[in-house]
């Protein structure tokens, strides 16, 4: 498996309300995380969904030794 592969997942998008289920946040939170631009979505029709496949992208591509900035 390369250093950089995207996971396989069923459904690229789901809505915000089972992205909290599924991560265990409130969706309140997920809103929140949504507003600030932490979680990337995409726009289908009226619905603003969460971008799994980006976010997968952006998790393998984080380099945990790295510092955060404040």
């Amino acid at each position: 498996m390369s250093e950089h592969s995207v996971p396989s997942i069923k459904i690229p998008v789901c809505t915000q309300e089972q992205y909290a289920v599924d991560a265990g946040h409130t969706l309140k939170t997920v809103r929140a995380q949504v507003d600030r631009g932490y979680l990337p979505t995409i726009k289908i029709g009226r619905y603003r969904m969460i971008n799994l496949l980006q976010l997968s992208r952006m998790c393998l591509e984080a380099d945990p030794a790295k510092p955060k900035q404040k």
